[in-house]
């Protein structure tokens, strides 16, 4: 069984959702890990994505010194 990828509007929805219901930032690498175990994937690669989101203000996103990678969270 392989992987599927989602329509734009269907990736939208799906990082909205496990950004919402985890309540905190995750890294990039923590959204592919949730989009893997659903077995499904962006319509690009999912740090292009994601920065496609943040251009269009649908997510929030900077570069955590701390965890040394782009952090993405949502607006509630």
């Amino acid at each position: 069984m392989g992987v599927k990828r989602l329509s734009e509007n269907e990736a939208i929805d799906l990082i909205i959702s496990i950004l919402r219901t985890v309540g905190k930032p995750l890294t990039t690498r923590e959204i592919e890990t949730e989009t893997r175990k659903r077995m499904v994937s962006c319509p690009d690669r999912t740090p292009i994505f994601l920065n496609r989101l943040r251009l269009k203000g649908i997510v929030k996103g900077q570069l955590s010194v701390e965890k040394r990678a782009w952090i993405w969270w949502v607006e509630t």
